[in-house]
């Protein structure tokens, strides 16, 4: 049963992440987080920049891997985060975690990593293939071919991707692409991904759900198809459990609340907002502002007002039994995460 409603008291801007490395890393999105063990916590991270900035602040970009990581080694974000080490190659240099096949030619096609879990030693890790268009403007120049999962053992964090009929797209491009949250659920004995999905210009969202020892065995994967809740095996029959999220979202059970709470950017509006249901299926509340970013009008004529999306919680991070949480989201132009810390009333 729910102990309080989802509101908010007191909202801090902890500034942009990870800007001080030793890898050249002058920008990057995504920003998801999974929990190893006490204190160690897995971030990945979409684009990638590597570079430096020019005498008069711009980017110069050398390079850019488009699915990195780091090992952040605690959990106390009150001041920010800056004990952390990114995942390099023999050289010394930021690599690339999940590889592009080899008929993946790296001018068309990119890798960008979703959410993922920790489970017996190995990184689930959810991602979406994206092809890039030879015309249109940034940041809608891209078009989702599907979705997939890769897998790696966490001593070595060397990732290979799960096919089903010898592709590496579990989930087409017309149907939700799956793992832009995950949620183990040791009692159900489930792990829960949310799909995001566009209907009628509007985000929509899916939850499939898999037992903990099948994550890597495609149809083992089942769907909602009634709020009942009732599952089965067709993706086609899934229902939406809720609305307005993007395809970047984090869904955890939040104990102060006594609820499972949903974090994420509402649509394009800039707002990040957060949602509450007594089950992992919902039902979900409407949604709840948590923070309104404050970022200058920058490029009009390429989208209405600051393009702020990636917004989500990184739970492992909350304080206080789930009061004070802590926020991620990326302005596109700033193209940092930026870290919130939000007190609930």
């Amino acid at each position: 049963m729910q102990k309080k409603k989802l509101s908010v008291t007191h909202a801090r801007d902890l500034g942009l992440l990870f800007t001080e490395n030793d890898v050249k890393m002058i920008g990057q999105d995504g920003a998801y987080s999974i929990p190893i063990k006490s204190g160690e916590t897995l971030w990945l991270f979409g684009d990638t920049f590597i570079g430096h900035f020019n005498e008069i602040g711009k980017r110069v970009i050398e390079e850019m891997p488009n699915n990195t990581g780091l090992i952040c080694y605690s959990a106390d974000a009150k001041n920010g985060l800056d004990d952390f080490s990114y995942l390099k190659d023999k050289s010394g240099k930021l690599r690339q975690l999940i590889p592009l096949e080899a008929d993946e030619d790296g001018k068309v096609f990119r890798i960008w990593g979703m959410h993922g879990c920790y489970l017996n030693d190995k990184i689930y890790w959810y991602y979406i293939r994206v092809r890039i268009l030879s015309e249109g403007v940034w940041p809608y120049k891209f078009d989702v071919e599907g979705s997939g999962l890769a897998v790696a053992n966490y001593s070595e964090l060397r990732f290979r991707r799960i096919k089903k009929e010898e592709s590496t797209i579990l989930w087409e491009k017309d149907e939700p692409c799956f793992g832009v949250a995950v949620l183990p659920v040791k009692q159900d004995g489930f792990v829960y991904l949310y799909g995001s999905y566009l209907k009628n210009w509007q985000h929509h969202c899916a939850l499939a759900r898999v037992p903990f020892d099948s994550l890597e065995y495609p149809e083992y994967y089942e769907y909602l198809t009634s709020s009942k809740p009732e599952w089965g095996h067709d993706v086609k029959q899934a229902i939406s459990v809720m609305e307005g999220m993007p395809t970047e979202m984090s869904v955890s059970f939040n104990n102060y609340l006594g609820c499972y709470l949903a974090v994420h950017s509402y649509e394009t509006t800039g707002k990040i907002v957060g949602r509450t249901a007594p089950y992992p299926w919902g039902p979900w509340s409407e949604p709840v502002t948590l923070w309104v970013p404050k970022v200058p009008l920058r490029n009009p004529l390429v989208y209405n007002g600051p393009l702020v999306y990636a917004g989500k919680e990184h739970p492992e991070l909350a304080r206080e039994n789930g009061k004070i949480i802590y926020l991620t989201c990326v302005e596109f132009e700033e193209y940092f995460p930026r870290l919130i810390e939000v007190t609930l009333q």
